[in-house]
């Protein structure tokens, strides 16, 4: 009997032993797991963190719309340059009599005030080859331009004292006779030309507002005035 209750009591003991180890067994296997998927976890998350820096590189940064101080590159081959002056052009009249009239002294700026106050008298003129005015220069005479402050139209007023024997060839280049002053009129490339001839002086009167000798029979008038 009594052999028996001591092998009871062995049989229990090795039944606890088994189970306690059974759970401490259990215990280390979760634990070591846990330890297992959070070794493997680890070098997810570096892979997942590596890519998105990756991504964040490729992708561009949008421009600042404003700026705080936008600077412009310039390319010299590409920058517009001013365009030059007209210059006068042709052969200088050596015969011709210099004319020392001013301007004012033309057409007066009260006259001009009545014929447009938007006319104001220009301090410095260049006129183009080719025209009526630049002829004058060459014949060492004198040119103005008045011009309209609200539209830019131009008025060219121009005298000069050719050499005598080229009064002819202007007055046979000059147009037809005029209506309503005793001159010629033209009209060239949609500018008016108005021409007179008195005494040795030679006068030209040109500008797009001209469509007709009656534009420009006030202002001749006082040109005209002028020069007697």
């Amino acid at each position: 009997m009594l052999a028996e209750r001591r092998h009871e009591v062995t049989d229990r003991f090795a039944l606890r032993d088994t189970a306690g180890s059974l759970h401490l067994d259990t215990a280390i296997s979760h634990e070591n797991g846990a330890m297992a998927f959070r070794l493997r976890a680890i070098p997810a998350v570096i892979a997942l963190s590596a890519s998105a820096l990756l991504l964040s590189a490729c992708v561009p940064a949008e421009p600042d719309p404003v700026g705080p101080n936008p600077t412009r590159t310039i390319d010299p081959d590409n920058t517009p340059t001013a365009a030059p002056e007209p210059t006068v052009t042709g052969t200088p009249d050596p015969e011709a009599t210099p004319v020392d009239i001013a301007c004012g002294e033309l057409i007066s700026p009260q006259a001009m005030y009545d014929f447009n106050p938007n006319f104001l008298l220009l301090n410095s003129f260049t006129p183009a080859a080719g025209s009526a005015a630049a002829a004058a220069i060459e014949s060492q005479g004198v040119a103005c331009r008045w011009e309209n402050s609200t539209s830019g139209v131009t008025i060219d007023v121009a005298v000069a004292q050719p050499a005598p024997g080229r009064i002819d060839g202007l007055k046979a280049d000059a147009g037809a006779a005029a209506a309503g002053f005793d001159g010629y009129f033209a009209v060239t490339g949609g500018t008016g030309t108005a021409q007179v001839f008195s005494g040795s002086y030679w006068a030209t009167l040109s500008s797009p507002a001209f469509f007709e000798s009656g534009d420009a029979v006030q202002l001749v008038a006082e040109v005209r005035a002028a020069l007697n």
